[in-house]
């Protein structure tokens, strides 16, 4: 015979309390982290600092924008042509 789903009327034998011995205290951490992760914190930043751009490159950055912007920048067809080509060729153009 197959039972209906969900709840069904139940006495109080059907539970049992079962005595739950006491957790185990947690893994201390120490206060101060090891050397080794104090290393690799550090090299972590200096690696993040990589990508970061130097103000030299900010400054041709906004040199090259500000150009752009009023219409000054040198746009020279020939330059920008044999830098495509050399693009699709993998030429190296300053060889």
């Amino acid at each position: 015979m197959v039972e209906a789903i969900g709840s069904k009327a139940g006495t109080s034998h059907d539970r049992l309390v079962v005595p739950v011995a006491a957790a185990a205290k947690p893994a201390t951490v120490a206060d101060r982290p090891s050397d080794a992760v104090v290393q690799q914190r550090d090299l972590s930043a200096i690696a993040f600092d990589f990508g970061a751009p130097t103000p030299a490159q900010q400054a041709r950055v906004e040199e090259v924008r500000r150009a752009v912007r009023n219409g000054t920048y040198p746009i020279t067809p020939e330059t920008i042509a044999d830098r495509m080509l050399a693009l699709k060729l993998y030429w190296n153009p300053k060889r």
